[in-house]
């Protein structure tokens, strides 16, 4: 329905990827950055620049089905 938004419960077997504020921070922390430094504003930003950067996934993810499908 155009609209409306559809959820379902996703089990764990059907994901492929997930990066969480807890892996920012992670990552951070191996920067040397404080967690204290990733506020909201930063992991909203943070956040965005990997949605831009994963813009072309569904290339990212055939190049993985075609190398899988090489062994």
């Amino acid at each position: 329905m155009l609209g409306k938004e559809v959820s379902r419960v996703i089990s764990a077997s059907e994901v492929v990827f997930i990066l969480t504020m807890e892996d920012v921070v992670n990552c951070a922390e191996e920067m040397d950055i404080p967690k204290e430094a990733i506020t909201d504003d930063i992991f909203y930003s943070v956040k965005k620049g990997v949605e831009f950067g994963l813009e072309c996934w569904s290339e990212v993810v055939k190049t993985a089905i075609k190398e899988a499908l090489k062994d």
